[in-house]
């Protein structure tokens, strides 16, 4: 299990290898949406703080990523609509 901030609510997180984070969370009856496509501008809806000392778990940002979030990718933001789980 790991550990998510989402609207400044912590949940433990059950992890698979492959899946989206999104679903992750969705499947664990977590209330989170997503309103973008993963190519154009996105209200961050799925935005999620991951604990910097597990990002390895994650797979790297990608390019939609980085254009949405910039600086905040180092500070343990990322899209779960983006993130898949090595």
């Amino acid at each position: 299990m790991r550990r998510i901030k989402y609207k400044d609510e912590e949940y433990l997180v059950h992890t698979r290898s492959g899946m989206r984070l999104l679903d992750a969370l969705q499947e664990q009856g977590i209330p989170v949406t997503c309103d973008c496509d993963g190519k154009s501008h996105t209200t961050e809806q799925c935005l999620v703080q991951w604990p910097k000392d597990t990002a390895f778990l994650l797979t790297e940002p990608t390019a939609f990523e980085e254009q949405q979030l910039g600086d905040r990718l180092a500070k343990g933001s990322r899209l779960a609509c983006q993130a898949l789980f090595k």
